[in-house]
């Protein structure tokens, strides 16, 4: 779910919009991770209790932060497909609409390979008119020079919380093992098929973890190492620039202040 700063509201909501004043802008600075309850190859969905968890979140985001949120849209993503959305979807933002009109929806298309090795993402943002048709929304990314405490917490709450649902999984696929459909309680859980189901169950699960190890774990520590040694280099050039300005005379001009150390997105951008 997205959050934003929650708008003061009177009979009549003020417009923000500097382009069509009977339109509002919502900026979006936060976000919450949802819980998949339906993962395919085309289709990642997400259980209808998120928006309430979400609003919770926000919540309590606000109070942390001292400016007051609400959860204004949601996002999921098409992995393998094209970026519009389907009838589920338009169906599920127009409800989400009838109790806040400003209520929007965002979708990810990922992992659409070509022939030529090439990859492309999507991302669309849209509502839902009454005749189940697809309205645009302008989306605007700003790119920023600073990454918040808030952003690199969630960088870093990402592997947690998919290691936490892989975990469930699990625990979901183990117990539901049943060959007897007789009498539950004569299950044998030691014999054979249980036990290969089990093995297999766990092959999968190792692999999942694996894949999160290598694919985000890994690269983040990477990542952080790198800024790791940048911010020792700068401490090491600061310390220098001191000692120049004690042994300088007045007449002397010292040296430039060194640069500061380059983005977290910098580092994300070499990985």
């Amino acid at each position: 779910m997205l959050t934003r700063q929650r708008m003061k509201r009177s009979s009549v909501v003020a417009s923000n919009n500097p382009y069509v004043k009977s339109k509002s802008v919502a900026h979006v600075k936060y976000i919450s991770f949802l819980t998949r309850s339906d993962k395919r190859k085309d289709r990642v969905e997400i259980a209808p209790e998120n928006l309430h968890l979400a609003a919770l979140e926000a919540e309590e985001f606000g109070i942390k932060t001292g400016k007051p949120m609400m959860v204004i849209g949601w996002y999921h993503s098409h992995p393998h497909i094209t970026v519009f959305p389907s009838h589920v979807d338009l169906r599920t933002q127009l409800s989400q609409q009838f109790m806040d009109e400003k209520f929007f929806g965002i979708i990810v298309s990922c992992f659409e390979s070509h022939n030529d090795n090439t990859e492309k993402f999507q991302i669309t943002c849209f509502q839902s008119a009454q005749d189940n048709q697809k309205v645009n929304i302008p989306l605007l990314i700003e790119p920023s020079l600073d990454v918040s405490n808030d952003s690199r917490k969630l960088l870093l709450k990402l592997p947690e919380h998919m290691y936490e649902e892989y975990k469930k999984e699990l625990a979901a696929s183990n117990e539901c093992i049943k060959y007897d459909l007789r009498s539950v309680r004569n299950i044998d859980t030691s014999s054979l098929p249980n036990t290969m189901t089990q093995m297999y169950n766990a092959g999968v699960y190792g692999q999942l973890l694996t894949g999160l190890v290598d694919n985000m774990i890994i690269p983040t520590t990477h990542m952080l190492d790198l800024k790791a040694v940048e911010l020792d280099k700068e401490i090491e050039d600061l310390k220098k620039f001191k000692q120049a300005l004690a042994l300088s005379s007045s007449s002397t001009a010292p040296s430039p202040i060194p640069h500061k150390a380059h983005n977290l997105d910098d580092y994300l951008i070499q990985l």
